[in-house]
């Protein structure tokens, strides 16, 4: 079963914005960080979720509920 609880904060926002459908660009401009930023974190959620896509992350997300306004950094509980 994969878990958030690997994940840093800054990890777990970019998780919800990816939820929410934004572009690494956007991303960067919410979070007023580079693209490049946004990329590297992207890369690091996927290698630590064992996931392989955007739309993995954004169904990861959903299946918790982040992406519906609840803070992530708030709830990362396990699988339910």
């Amino acid at each position: 079963m994969v878990d958030g609880e690997s994940l840093t904060k800054a990890e777990r926002d970019i998780a919800v914005l990816i939820g929410r459908g934004l572009s690494n660009a956007a991303i960067g401009e919410c979070l007023v960080i580079e693209v490049g930023t946004v990329k590297n974190h992207v890369h690091s959620i996927l290698q630590k979720l064992g996931l392989r896509s955007r739309t993995e992350v954004a169904l990861w997300v959903a299946a918790r509920n982040w992406a519906s306004g609840e803070r992530p950094s708030q709830d990362i509980s396990k699988d339910t």
